[in-house]
């Protein structure tokens, strides 16, 4: 009886290092098998979360006045490869020195036999239905299967500026052993991003003023990504991104000069302060769980509201 039982402490523990947290594993050898995991996948259901805690405070040199500004909302898209199909509902929620309004959030997607999206949007307010479908005639159906099992390098996204760690213990997701990558994109990473873009279409992107302009207002910005990925299963199974830790005083300093130009003369020496206590993004995700993604026909008949390119083009020409 003692030996059945040593044999079999052998081989569960056989088992859990097959299929559980190796801390040999790299960041190659595990983009290879995260890839090699998305060749079944049929479905995917993620629960996400948004969260923003901010404050405004404005101040005429004697005087401070806070604004507090708060938004939530939670999130559950559901996704099917076979056919290429979505659903998103949830809701949000703003409010600004008052209490805010709750307001619903529904949306389908589906493509067509030659491999188009539409996509099908609610109206909250009137509860009415638009139809948009895709001008570009991309078929996503293609387009998915091309980047189904393609496994990505982490060395050619650190060229990019996008440096991932990989965690060498193990994390705990409501009970599940997890690999941890953790990524931190700020300044210096768009910048890389922006030369890389450059090199690539041999046009220097930061020439443009309108694309300065943004990067000078990000410069303070930091983006902070934890990706948590199921060590049985090499899907991922959580993911987390906040912006605190943000430097937003270039921000705080636009929204100066902008209420100042729009208020009386005088109220030049008024500045504003951004403050953010939390801005982020939790998500939960699932797989194989949902059988069939079923629009109403209701949905379905809904007037479509194509882009008309036409149009844009032509802005993009004045502009230019």
């Amino acid at each position: 009886m003692k030996k059945q039982f040593l044999m079999g402490l052998a081989v569960v523990a056989a088992a859990s290092m097959l299929c559980g947290f190796d801390s040999a594993e790299t960041l190659d050898s595990l983009s290879e098998k995260m890839a090699a995991a998305e060749v079944d996948l049929q479905s995917m259901s993620m629960n996400m979360d948004i969260n923003l805690d901010a404050a405004l405070n404005m101040s005429d040199g004697t005087n401070t006045t806070s604004m507090p500004i708060t938004a939530s909302g939670p999130m559950q898209i559901d996704y099917t490869l076979d056919p290429i199909a979505m659903k998103m509902n949830g809701s949000y929620e703003i409010a600004a020195l008052s209490e805010g309004q709750t307001t619903p959030i529904e949306s389908y997607m589906t493509t067509g036999e030659d491999g188009t999206m539409t996509m099908y949007i609610k109206d909250p307010m009137s509860g009415s239905w638009t139809a948009q479908s895709d001008p570009s005639g991309i078929n996503m159906k293609d387009l998915v299967d091309s980047a189904t099992g393609q496994s990505i390098s982490f060395g050619e996204m650190a060229e990019w500026g996008l440096n991932f760690e990989l965690a060498p213990e193990a994390a705990d997701v409501n009970g599940t052993e997890c690999y941890l990558l953790s990524c931190t994109i700020d300044s210096n990473t768009l910048n890389t991003i922006m030369q890389k873009v450059s090199e690539t279409t041999g046009q220097d992107l930061t020439a443009d003023e309108n694309v300065s302009l943004v990067l000078n207002m990000l410069s303070g910005i930091v983006m902070n990504i934890e990706y948590y990925v199921d060590a049985s299963t090499y899907l991922p199974a959580k993911m987390h991104m906040d912006l605190n830790g943000s430097d937003l005083g270039m921000i705080s300093s636009l929204v100066s000069q902008m209420v100042a130009g729009a208020t009386a003369e005088g109220a030049a020496s008024t500045t504003v302060e951004l403050v953010l206590n939390d801005c982020s993004v939790d998500a939960t995700i699932s797989y194989n769980s949902v059988d069939q993604i079923v629009i109403p026909d209701e949905v379905l008949a809904a007037p479509n509201a194509d882009v008309d390119v036409s149009a844009i083009a032509g802005l993009v020409a004045e502009a230019e």
